[in-house]
């Protein structure tokens, strides 16, 4: 046994190494998440354009063609192709809404349009309000293939969209 063999150099007074390894576990963790967030926004995007584009590619058809259908409460209504233009158009322009579940209840107005694509639409309360109306327009459109896509949007009064059907 040498002279320096019984001298423990791990003891308590020594200082520790400094390494980069936490604040870099740290970085990665938060550059993770950002990451996830920038992906979940993204991909909430792109849904939306793809809605909107197969509703435009809907009221084109419908405008081509002329086999669309409105029920509004339940009763056939009178509405032309400008009137689905203009709900398209209402639509394009107040952006992308709160994602949901469509209501239990009947839909207040269905769209046909004529090419397998389904508009379904409620009036429903709305959360946190942007605009001085409480109610706004819940919309849940149907792909032929059976996907659906739902939410609901404070940029619409959903007297707006009754007009059009009136």
């Amino acid at each position: 046994m040498g002279l320096y063999d019984a001298v423990d150099r791990g003891g308590a007074g020594r200082k520790k190494e400094k390494t980069l390894r936490r604040p870099l576990l740290i970085a990665a963790a938060i550059l993770a998440a950002v990451i996830a967030l920038i992906a979940w926004s993204c991909r909430y995007f792109f849904q939306y354009r793809s809605w909107v584009s197969d509703l435009t590619e809907a009221t084109r058809y419908a405008r081509r063609t002329g086999a669309f259908t409105v029920t509004v409460a339940g009763a056939a209504a009178e509405a032309d192709a400008d009137d689905l233009s203009d709900l398209l158009r209402l639509i394009a322009s107040s952006g992308a809404g709160r994602l949901g579940g469509a209501p239990d209840e009947t839909p207040y107005i269905t769209v046909d349009y004529g090419s397998g694509m389904v508009l379904d639409i409620w009036k429903v309360p709305l959360e946190n309000p942007a605009n001085s109306w409480a109610e706004g327009p819940f919309f849940r459109f149907t792909r032929p293939d059976g996907k659906t896509y739902g939410y609901d949007t404070d940029q619409i009064p959903f007297t707006m969209i009754t007009r059009l059907f009136s």
